[in-house]
Parts: structure tokens; sequence; C-alpha cells
């Protein structure tokens, strides 16, 4: 898949990217140039992983305009349908009921994060309402994952989730084409499309309102991205500039990354709906890939800032308060300086201040077993297909691949370094399971190579807040 937009709950295999921009310090001794050449073109597949997990998802572009507020739902037969006493449902079965077609993913944040919310409201309204969970084979979700969910992911008290779910669709989805998850379709009982939101208009007081006047909430808003972000009439416009910092949360808009081309060449980018961190990161992992995502210090004062876990906000004030979206318009010839304008900036306008600096911390040390060499390649095209859920492999790539691999989207809770010495390509394949310490360890045991505990002081990204500039605009 090929998607233009990289966003936390889900993205592709495969990124649109075509250029790296090279440190020009050296921030980790002894890696060689080729080696790092090799790393930088080794995350033309890796990004996409690590932007697994920010916080929305990003779907393939829509062909046709599909089902618009007011129209008919078709009479389809939903033939695959899973946590529910039936196999198969008709449309035409809910009418009387408000219908709401959430179409989601298993492995997006976002997604999952709003089951226990829709749990409840099914079961507060009953019989007045369902709630229709919706998977699709681009959203790369079989009907054995959605049943594995369904099946560890339940309620507090233990109980499932009274949420029935449609697996491998490919009727519904042509009708609500969308370009994130999670993706709301209300349908009104007497089975006309009533609106199109994002899940945070899915609230009891919207569905009593929905249920007892007919009124639905406004349908979500489209942003152009392939547009610079000034140029929209309901934002803060100025005349031509190059950079655009604004603060706030823009509903309808993804969480993610959208790389702008000319003539074949990067001419822009826009981000939308990220904290701080989250852009600081995607400059980052440009211009310094080496850490990945464990490269982070955060203090505990911050942490509410970037993660609304740790906030007393709710959902909604939080995002008005924490997140940013940036556009950039590159001036002709400086493609590669794409990352650069956006540390800068962050730099001049976000609040904050990011530093290399070397600190004293516990890691898991990468290290080789025994003399006999069972990593070295046989050679083939090189792919680091590490972020596939079913047996992970990588071919003919550095141990810089793995590494990166590690110290992203998992739970193993420390950052890996490498103290193998090996720089020579290799040949891996794992059984999946990155968060289970010992599950990994026995699967590198295989080709010489252990996880073991070592204190080390390795150069760490701290992000400082600093005093706020008077204006979140940042015209260049």
């Amino acid at each position: 898949m090929l998607r233009p937009f990289l966003s936390e709950g889900c993205q592709n295999d495969v990124l649109p990217f075509t250029e790296y921009i090279m440190p020009t310090k050296k921030h980790f001794p002894g890696l060689l140039l080729p080696l790092l050449l090799l790393l930088l073109v080794l995350l033309l597949q890796l990004l996409p992983g690590w932007l697994l997990s920010l916080a929305q998802a990003q779907n393939p572009p829509a062909s046709a305009p599909g089902l618009q507020v007011g129209q008919p739902l078709p009479d389809l037969l939903l033939p695959e349908l899973v946590n529910s006493s039936r196999s198969s449902v008709r449309l035409s079965d809910f009418r009387g009921k408000l219908l709401l077609l959430d179409f989601y993913a298993t492995w997006c944040s976002t997604s999952r994060s709003v089951m226990p919310r829709l749990d409840s409201l099914q079961r507060i309204f009953g019989q007045q309402l369902q709630i229709l969970l919706v998977s699709y084979p681009a959203a790369r979700d079989t009907r054995q994952t959605v049943e594995n969910f369904l099946t560890e992911h339940r309620r507090p008290d233990g109980q499932p989730y009274a949420l029935p779910s449609v697996v491998e669709d490919t009727s519904l989805v042509p009708l609500f084409p969308h370009e994130h998850i999670p993706h709301f379709a209300w349908i009104t009982p007497d089975g006309k499309v009533g609106t199109l939101t994002g899940p945070e208009q899915v609230t009891e007081a919207n569905i009593r309102r929905a249920l007892a006047e007919g009124h639905m909430p406004p349908s979500m808003r489209h942003y152009d991205l392939d547009a610079p972000l000034w140029a929209n009439k309901e934002l803060p416009g100025h005349t031509r500039q190059y950079s655009f910092l604004h603060h706030g949360y823009l509903a309808g808009a993804p969480a993610g990354l959208r790389l702008r081309y000319k003539a074949g060449q990067i001419s822009g980018a826009v981000l939308t709906n990220l904290s701080v961190l989250a852009l600081y990161d995607v400059a980052k992992w440009q211009l310094y890939p080496a850490y990945g995502e464990r490269g982070w210090i955060l203090s505990k004062v911050d942490s509410a800032d970037f993660f609304p876990e740790k906030s007393p906000l709710p959902p909604e004030a939080w995002k008005a308060q924490h997140l940013y979206s940036y556009d950039l318009q590159l001036p002709p010839g400086q493609a590669d300086s794409l990352y650069r304008y956006l540390w800068e900036d962050l730099h001049r306008y976000s609040g904050y201040r990011a530093t290399w600096e070397p600190r004293a911390t516990e890691c898991l040390a990468l290290v080789r077993r025994g003399r006999r060499d069972r990593l070295h390649s046989k050679g083939g095209t090189p792919q680091n297909r590490l972020f596939r859920p079913e047996k992970p492999y990588l071919q003919n790539l550095p141990l810089s691949a793995l590494l990166a691999r590690l110290n992203t989207s998992n739970a193993l809770g420390l950052l890996v370094v490498d103290a193998t010495g090996y720089t020579q390509p290799v040949d891996l394949a794992l059984s999946g399971d990155f968060d289970d310490l010992e599950i990994l360890r026995r699967d590198l045991r295989r080709y010489g190579l252990d996880l073991v505990r070592q204190r080390r002081t390795v150069p760490l990204l701290v992000l400082r807040k600093v005093p706020a500039p008077d204006t979140v605009q940042a015209i260049r």
C-alpha cells in the first residue's frame, strides 16, 4: 500500500520519501559513512512502522465521492460478521435504530482507545442504537486478527465488548471513502446518511440529540492538504510565506505527515494534529536516525503536553492545547532542507528546545554469542520487513535496521544499542513478538545474538520547555 499520509494508528509499508539529510556533525562515533548512507536508504521502508505508534490513521484516498448526507443507504448484505450471534446481516435489519458504522483497524491506537466508550454507549442506548465496527482488507486486518483483537481486548470487568464487527468488508468502504480512521458514518433510523464524523463527535449527548430530535453533529471538515494550510479560509491567513505553525486541533484533518511534490522533487510538506514531541520526532528521524523513539528524555512535568493519558484534561481540551499543525513550502532548489527547516522552526516557535546530550542510562546491548557467523547475508534484494505483523524478516541489510525496529513501537522499555561490532549485511527471520524480551532473546540466539542489560553513556535527545514566543505562526 502506498498512502500519502503517515499517522499514528495506521500507515503503509512503502513511503514516497526520496531524499534524506546527512547530519552536519558526527553524533554517533564509530558509524562509517557508507553504513549511515545505507541506514538512510533503509528508512524508506522503516519509517512507517514508527508512525504506526502516533494518534490517527490514514487510508487510501477515495476514487469516488461515495454517499452524501441525506442519501439512502442501499440494502447490502454483510456476509462476514464476528462477535455477534449472527454470522451475516443486511443493512435493512437495522431500520428503526440509529446506526453508527465505525471504520477502524485493530492496530490503530485511536481506534482502540475509543472502543470502551463505544461499548458503554451501546449498553446505555440498547435497542435504540447499533454500533457496527467495520474492518476491511486495505486496513490490513483479516478475520483472524479481528477475532484475536476482540478476544484480547475486553471491558475492565473481563466481559467482551458488545460490538459486532464486519470483517474483510468490500461493500461499505466504497460507499464511505475516508482519509483517516476511525471514521464514523451516522445512519438515521429511516436508513439515510445523517452525518460523517470523527470519534470526537460520538458522545452520549450527541446520540441523545440525534435520537430525540433527529439533529446530527456537523460533518467533518475537509482540508485540502495538497494546498498550503495558510490558503485555507478558516485558518489565519497571510501573504505568501514559506512556513506556518498553527496551534490547536484541526477537526477533520488526519494526524500525520504528507509530502508534496513538484516535477518529481519534494516541494513541501504538511504535518497536522501532532504534539510538539511528534513534530520533533519527524525531524529527528531524518536528521539523527540512529536511536529511534527510545532516544527521548521527557520530564514528568512536561509529559502531559505530549501524552493525553497523563493529563487531567478531557481529550478535546487536551487536543486544543497541545496539538499543532505545520506547513512548509520549500524555496526552489532546497528539497534537502525540509527537515532542517522543521527543526529550526520548532526551536523558534514551539516553546520547546531539543538538544543531544550524553546521558548514562540503562540499556539493552545487542551482543554476539559464539564464534560461528550465523548472521552473514546470502545476498539478494535488500528488504526490511521487520514491521510486518507476521513472520517479520530482514534480508541483506545491516544490524542497524534491527536496532531501529527494536527502538520503535515496542514495550521493552529500554534503549537498545549495538555492541556487536558487526558491519556486514545480515539475514534474520523472527517470530514477530518484539514486546516480549524472552521470546525475542530466544529468536536472536538462533543467529548468535543476545540482548543483555548494561549501563552506558549514549547521546539522547532532551526536550525542554522554554519561554513561549509571542505567536505560534512562523513566517519565513
